[in-house]
C-alpha cells in the first residue's frame, strides 16, 4: 500500500510540477497550504474549497511585497472568494511574523482577525498592535486568543469558534482548532524569564480537512513546547500530517518528544536563505537575520530526519547552521547537509504549496521543485 502510495504521488507530483498554476485553481474536494517565501519570516495563505486563512504576516524587511503580490495573485485565480480573507491569524507579536499586516487589511477584505491579546509596545510586532487598534474601524472583527481561554475547565479539545473556524464546506467541512495561547499575565508561568519572550506565546493551530491535518506552531520553543506536551499528553490532539516547523528552524523549536507527538510525513521551514545578512552592516537593525541565527540548525534538522519516515525520491544537499549568534562579535558556524526526509524550507524551494484531499493524500508544488 505504502509502495503504490508513493508512485501514486510522484505521478500526481510530475503533473503538478508541469502546470503549477492547477494550485490556484477553483479546487474540489481538497486544500492546499500555501508557505510564501519571505524570506527570513513567515506568512501562510490556507485555501479551501468555500475560502481563505492567512496564518501569519511577517517577512523580512526586502520581502514585505511578497505577501500581498502572492495573494493579488491568489484571488486572480481564485475570482470566487471576491478579494476576501475569511481570517487572519498572528502567531505572536515579532515583525517576521507581522510586517506585511496592515498592508493585507488594506488591499484586501479581511473579516476576521484572531492573535494571542499581547500588546508589549517594546516587541518589535508593531503592526499586530496597530490591528489590535483599528480593526473594529476596519469593519473587522478581532478575538484575542488567551492560555485561560483554550485550557478552561481543563478543556483538552482545543479552543473554536465562528470566528476561528471561519470557513465552511459542502462535502467536506475544514476544522481549525486553537490548542496553545498566550499565557497570562497573571498565570504562574509569567514570572518565568522563558515566558517573557513573545515565542513562547505563539498560538498552535491545527486544520483538519478530512484525513489530512496540518499543524501550525508559530515559534514556540522548549519551554513553552513542554507545557503544551504536558497538558495534551495522551490525547492525540498534536498529531498531523504536515508540521510547520517551529522558529524558522531553530534549535530550540524543534525536540524528539514534539515531533514524535506530531508524528508528521511532512515538515516545512518558513526562513530566509543562509546567507542572508551575510553581507549586512553590523548594527541592532540588520543583525536579526538569518546568518545572524543560523536558520534552520542542524539540531532540528536531524530530529527531522530521525523522526519523520518517509524518504525524498533523490536527495539534495544544503547549507544549515550549526551554532548561531545575533552578538556581532561571534561569528555563525554553517555545514552542508545531505537533506534524504520529506523536509521543505522555503529558503531551497521557494513558495511551497502542499495539497491535501479528504482521504489524506498529500502533493507538493513548489517553485524549485527538488
Amino acid at each position: 500500500m505504502m509502495k503504490l502510495f508513493k508512485i501514486f504521488s510522484c505521478l500526481l507530483f510530475a503533473c503538478l510540477a508541469a502546470t503549477p498554476e492547477l494550485s490556484f485553481s477553483k479546487p474540489g474536494e481538497f486544500m492546499t497550504a500555501h508557505y510564501i517565501d519571505v524570506g527570513q519570516g513567515q506568512a501562510i495563505l490556507l485555501e479551501f474549497p468555500k475560502g481563505a486563512v492567512l496564518i501569519d504576516a511577517g517577512a523580512q524587511k526586502d520581502k514585505a511585497g511578497n505577501v500581498t503580490t502572492f495573494l493579488r495573485q491568489f484571488f486572480a485565480r481564485r475570482t470566487d472568494l471576491h478579494n476576501t480573507l475569511n481570517a487572519v491569524m498572528v502567531t505572536h507579536q515579532h515583525v517576521d511574523h507581522d510586517l506585511a499586516l496592515q498592508a493585507v487589511v488594506q488591499q484586501f477584505k479581511v473579516l476576521n482577525y484572531i492573535d494571542n491579546g499581547q500588546h508589549d509596545p517594546h516587541s518589535s510586532g508593531k503592526k499586530q498592535i496597530w490591528l489590535e487598534q483599528h480593526a473594529a474601524g476596519l469593519g473587522i472583527k478581532y478575538e484575542a486568543i488567551t492560555f485561560a481561554a483554550i485550557t478552561s475547565g481543563h478543556n483538552l479539545g482545543g479552543l473554536t469558534d465562528a470566528m476561528i473556524d471561519p470557513v465552511s464546506g459542502d462535502t467536506t467541512d475544514p476544522k481549525i482548532v486553537i490548542y496553545s495561547g498566550a499565557f497570562d499575565r497573571a498565570g504562574v508561568t509569567w514570572g518565568n524569564q522563558d515566558f517573557k519572550d513573545p515565542n513562547n506565546h505563539s498560538l498552535v493551530i491545527k486544520v483538519t480537512f478530512g484525513k489530512a491535518s496540518f499543524l501550525f506552531m508559530g515559534d514556540l520553543e522548549k519551554p513553552a513546547i513542554a507545557t503544551v506536551l504536558n497538558y495534551y499528553h495522551g490525547t492525540g490532539a498534536l498529531h498531523a500530517g504536515v508540521l510547520q516547523v517551529g522558529h524558522h528552524g531553530s534549535a530550540n523549536a524543534t525536540t524528539d518528544d514534539w515531533v514524535k507527538a506530531v508524528a508528521p510525513h511532512y515538515a516545512v521551514i518558513s526562513c530566509g536563505h543562509w546567507d542572508f545578512g551575510v553581507k549586512l552592516p553590523d548594527s541592532t537593525a540588520t543583525r536579526f537575520t538569518t546568518y545572524a541565527y543560523a536558520h534552520p540548525n542542524k539540531q532540528a534538522i536531524d530530529i527531522l530526519q530521525t523522526d519523520i519516515p518517509d524518504l525524498r525520491t533523490v536527495a539534495i544537499n544544503e547549507r544549515i547552521g550549526v551554532k548561531g549568534t545575533a552578538k556581532p562579535t561571534v561569528k555563525p558556524v554553517f555545514t552542508d547537509v545531505s537533506i534524504t526526509h520529506m523536509i521543505y524550507a522555503t529558503a531551497w524551494n521557494g513558495n511551497i504549496a502542499i495539497k491535501a484531499t479528504a482521504d489524506g493524500t498529500y502533493s507538493i508544488v513548489t517553485d524549485r521543485d527538488r
